[in-house]
């Protein structure tokens, strides 16, 4: 009898194997065995109707971050000689805001499991309602900016929480889908802002900006506030002050220097030299703090689940990728193209427009076949679409550049959803608070420092190869007096040498964009590697 028992448990652990590994075959993915009732209860709780509806909630309060972001953007130059700030003075609106975001973005796992995450949603949607009103109606620059300070706060909250809520009202088999939304969320902002900012600013006032903002906060108040579910919590533990300052400070000292960096002469400056000091020094004690402290701030959990630290490792990589061709493209078109403004608009289109579609494709192809060939095929994609970028003459056509955007769009968004979802596979619900905020400021603080290093390559090789080409503008060099060069090119007049002086330029930023975009090429190139070293992990 003690025999047979025996081997019927055997025979059902091999049973129990057997399905996980048939489960990791199809994905991809390390998968834990079947889960307690508590991880699934709350998704399987809701109704198809009632999901629905908590998706477009939860959507419109990740949109408001990302929207409010992009319209400072748009208004900040009407914003200037409205409330009479230097350009050193009113950066300070945007940079308020990044900085305390970032700075506080971890705080929100911990505030989540003793506040609840329900109650941090729903507030931070009311000072998202509440806040740009006052913004708005600002007299002065030291009235702005604490409240974008606060607003700030909010948004550091809001991001992570509104992710670990997607992921927790859909069942693991459809995070891919849940993913993919939410992506979709934080590209739809940046796109619509862009257009309502602007005209609204145009229209009647930079003021009415942010006043937009407010409708979206209430609608998405109106929709959580009977529907949003608590969530797990991780239990009551105790606040490790020491460990929460150590790494605020070096966040925050990392984000001032990489947002000022280029401004003040990167490590020219004094500023520059202390704030990396400071960021350097902060994140080691913080790391020795880790390991020692009895009760860390962050809970070393999890980083013992392998998934998620591999999800770590490839937001880090995707930095470039996501953040600089954003800022790039825009530039390169206006600069080099001389498209107007309006038109690069335009032109940038395409881009969110194959994110959202490809996110959307990514979500449902994540639960029918393996996430590491979407990985590829996105790595692939940005890899021909940056090259093309790369290889631009000066007289590239307008369909080529629309292309070549539409095809950076889809290849993110065909990146980032089974990252994601590789990232919070095996991680526990209540873990997922403290793990999206970790993964979102990983993913801002890579997308900031990718932004100012290839801004700092754009701009050291557009100086280096202006020097090499004016060594060749020399009153002896025969080939100036070619049959073949313009008459307006005449070293002998000073509009010739002006005109001439401008082509130079012209063909410096040229060669800076084509190298800067070849660096965005080996990137993903990179990814594309790394995601072919990923074993088939066994169950755990």
């Amino acid at each position: 009898m003690f025999g047979g028992a025996t081997a019927a448990k055997l025979m059902l652990r091999c049973r129990g194997h057997r399905q996980g590994c048939r489960n990791e075959t199809r994905t991809g993915i390390m998968h834990p065995p079947r889960r307690p009732a508590a991880d699934t209860a709350e998704a399987a709780a809701l109704t198809p109707a009632r999901r629905a509806v908590l998706t477009a909630g939860i959507m419109l309060a990740t949109g408001l971050q990302f929207l409010d972001g992009t319209i400072v953007a748009v208004a900040i130059n009407h914003m200037q000689g409205s409330l009479s700030a230097t350009p050193e003075q009113i950066s300070w609106v945007a940079t308020a805001y990044l900085v305390t975001a970032a700075m506080f973005m971890p705080l929100a796992g911990w505030l989540s499991g003793h506040i609840g995450r329900r109650r941090m949603m729903l507030a931070a949607i009311v000072a998202f309602a509440i806040l740009p009103v006052l913004t708005g109606s600002a007299a002065s620059l030291e009235q702005m900016i604490p409240l974008r300070i606060a607003l700030g706060l909010c948004g550091a909250v809001l991001v992570p929480l509104s992710q670990a809520a997607m992921l927790d009202i859909y069942p693991r088999e459809k995070h891919g889908m849940a993913i993919g939304l939410w992506g979709i969320a934080t590209t739809l902002g940046p796109a619509v802002a862009p257009v309502l900012g602007g005209w609204l600013a145009e229209t009647y006032s930079w003021r009415y900006a942010f006043y937009a903002i407010t409708p979206f906060s209430l609608v998405s108040f109106l929709i959580l506030l009977p529907l949003l579910p608590e969530g797990l919590r991780q239990g009551q533990r105790r606040f490790d002050m020491q460990g929460f300052l150590m790494l605020t400070v070096s966040v925050g000292a990392l984000q001032l220097m990489i947002n000022r960096g280029e401004r003040e002469d990167w490590f020219a400056s004094t500023e520059i030299i202390v704030e990396a000091a400071i960021a350097i020094t902060g994140f080691y004690m913080f790391v020795v703090h880790l390991f020692f402290a009895r009760q860390p701030f962050l809970n070393l959990a999890l980083f013992k689940d392998r998934n998620y630290v591999a999800g770590l490792l490839f937001v880090v990589l995707s930095g470039p990728t996501q953040f600089a061709t954003v800022l790039m493209m825009p530039m390169m078109v206006q600069t080099v193209h001389a498209y107007p403004v309006l038109m690069a608009g335009f032109i940038m289109a395409p881009r969110g427009i194959g994110t959202i579609i490809s996110m959307a494709i990514a979500g449902w192809l994540t639960q029918r076949m393996d996430t590491r060939i979407l990985m590829i095929a996105g790595f692939a994609m940005l890899v021909v679409a940056n090259y093309a970028v790369a290889v631009f003459g000066p007289d590239i056509g307008f369909w080529d550049i629309v292309i070549a955007s539409f095809g950076q769009g889809f290849g993110m968004g065909f990146t980032m959803v089974p990252l994601s979802l590789i990232a919070y596979s095996t991680l526990s619900p209540a873990l997922r608070p403290e793990g999206t905020a970790l993964f979102n400021l990983v993913r801002g603080l890579s997308g900031a420092m990718s932004v100012a290093l290839i801004v700092a390559v754009l701009t050291r090789t557009a100086q280096v190869t202006r020097s090499t080409l004016v060594e060749h503008i020399r009153p002896a060099r025969e080939l100036l007096y070619g049959a073949d060069i313009p008459a307006l090119w005449a070293i002998e007049t000073m509009p010739g040498i002006a005109s001439l002086n401008r082509e130079i330029v012209h063909q410096s930023m040229l060669i800076a964009f084509q190298n800067s975009f070849l660096i965005m090429v080996v990137v993903p190139a990179a990814g594309i590697v790394l995601t072919l070293l990923i074993g088939r992990h066994k169950t755990q």
